[in-house]
């Protein structure tokens, strides 16, 4: 448009004027222009200015902070204030309820207990011991001379400030607390629990394969024989199994047959005219029979005939249907069981239908640390709070423990470890295994977890290809993987079959 113009006025003529106003004319059309590329450039600085800031304000609201301050008092509005002002995102709580509903139903790393007087305490003590935030305690400094209030405040409480407190230096106070929790480990144990009622954990390639076979077991009605060392989780399967299954809603009964005398075992089971046996208690659901072996012989052919027929008798001369489920279990070996003629074989083809194995815990030495944390969440108000978690130490000597109590003997010991434990992580010696567990004295031993999963896991390979007689591509097919995975493994694991015979090396298949 500049040109066009100038050319126009330079056609009009080539005075002196013409040319004057040309150049006036030139001069102030540049100077538009050049401020209206100014203005475009202006305009778009503090667009991109704005698109900046907006980011910024996005990143802070995504990872906003929320301290929960529990005031019996209503006394700390001020102090509620100025948190908030620092970038807090403050829920406040005047009563016991209030703080109850927003703990179950927010998320927080950090809290505020305030206490003013001691009349407040045994609901504080409450909320403190239930909810493993990291409490930050305000409290009057003539109620903290008080000796159980105190003792709360050291078990509980990441810090403590007494009143009247700088508002400035308990939101730093938070601060740290806020980053000390952040650097705690989450444990993901919602994750490792297969069923929420039975709590069974592990996610280990051997307990993916348990839940995948459990899943499909529960689709059918069959009967279900599980397997496994004392101690494995028998019953938990069991449960599983009902608790997957269409009859879900139906009773889940369980029998002991190694702890009920010879001479009451069969009321117990079929019942009496004055008594309702287990069978008929699990109509409609699923009956787990424990140490199925130890049934006599007598009760073995009461209950082979009940399998085929599933009629019970009335106990007036007539039977009726019962419809239930069997589910059994034993941790010895069934198989010579029958082959003495203990049991009945044609018991042990209607039990056998479909056939559950549980890994012991030494060939899943991965799932250690899931299932001792679990434990210890389960059992965490029993330390009242004081004790944090487990040391390196700890998890050391557990990964090189052998376990011949399998998940029951680490129920124990972690139980038992945090009534023992003195300080504020769980150490080898409060587990009962020493410094170094088991292997302690070995030159070889592990020094890290890295090394001590390596060991587990290359263990585990060996033992997988020694059941099947080294077959690879069944054994791939146990563990879940393929043929390359398995390879690949061993190679990094140092598991070689070669020269193991001219059988083993033609089952590289």
């Amino acid at each position: 448009m500049l040109g066009l113009s100038v050319n126009y006025l330079f056609t009009l003529g080539s005075d002196e004027h013409t040319a004057n106003l040309a150049l006036t004319l030139t001069r102030k059309l540049t100077c538009d222009v050049i401020g209206s590329y100014r203005c475009m450039n202006t305009s778009r600085h503090n667009e991109n200015k704005r698109t900046d800031t907006g980011r910024s304000a996005s990143k802070r609201s995504s990872s906003d902070r929320s301290v929960l301050i529990y005031d019996l008092s209503n006394t700390q509005a001020s102090l509620s204030a100025d948190i908030e002002k620092s970038g807090w995102k403050v829920d406040l709580a005047n009563t016991h309820a209030a703080a109850e509903k927003c703990l179950y139903s927010n998320e927080y790393h950090v809290g505020v207990a305030v206490l003013t007087s001691i009349e407040q305490f045994s609901a504080l003590e409450e909320i403190l011991t239930k909810h493993q935030l990291h409490w930050v305690a305000v409290v009057e400094s003539n109620v903290i001379d008080n000796e159980k209030v105190a003792g709360a405040i050291s078990d509980y409480c990441y810090d403590y400030h007494t009143l009247p407190c700088d508002h400035q230096q308990l939101v730093a106070t938070l601060g740290h607390a806020y980053g000390m929790s952040v650097l705690r480990p989450k444990p993901a144990i919602q994750n490792l629990i297969a069923d929420e009622e039975t709590q069974m954990v592990g996610q280990s390639e051997s307990m993916l394969s348990l839940y995948a076979t459990i899943k499909k077991s529960a689709r059918v009605d069959a009967p279900v024989m599980v397997t496994g060392e004392t101690g494995t989780g028998k019953e938990l399967v069991g449960r599983a199994l009902h608790n997957q299954s269409p009859r879900n809603d139906g009773p889940f009964v369980t029998v002991s047959c190694a702890t009920i005398p010879e001479t009451q075992i069969s009321e117990v089971l079929f019942g009496s005219d004055t008594t309702t046996g287990k069978l008929e208690e699990a109509n409609g659901g699923s009956l787990f029979l424990d140490s199925i072996t130890d049934l006599p012989a007598t009760q073995q052919m009461l209950l082979l005939r009940f399998m085929q027929s599933g009629l019970l008798d009335d106990g007036k001369g007539g039977q009726h249907q019962c419809d239930v489920r069997i589910i059994t279990s034993c941790h010895n070996s069934i198989d010579d069981a029958v082959k003495n003629g203990t049991f009945r074989e044609d018991l042990f083809y209607r039990l056998n239908i479909l056939h559950i194995e549980i890994p012991p815990l030494r060939e899943r030495i991965g799932d250690v640390d899931s299932l001792a944390q679990f434990f210890f969440n389960k059992f965490t108000a029993e330390s009242m709070g004081r004790i944090k978690g487990f040391s390196q130490q700890a998890k050391i000597a557990m990964h090189q423990h052998h376990w011949p109590g399998n998940v029951r003997e680490l129920l124990n010991r972690v139980r038992q470890s945090m009534v023992m434990c003195e300080s504020s992580l769980i150490q080898a010696i409060d587990l009962g295994l020493g410094t170094h567990g088991t292997a302690d004295g070995e030159s070889d031993a592990p020094t890290n977890l890295d090394e001590v999963r390596a060991k587990a896991e290359g263990d585990f390979i060996r033992k997988a290809l020694e059941r099947n007689y080294n077959n690879v591509t069944e054994t791939a097919g146990q563990l879940g993987v393929s043929r390359v995975t398995l390879y690949r493994l061993m190679k990094k694991y140092g598991v070689n079959i070669a020269g193991s015979g001219r059988r083993n090396a033609a089952s590289v298949k």
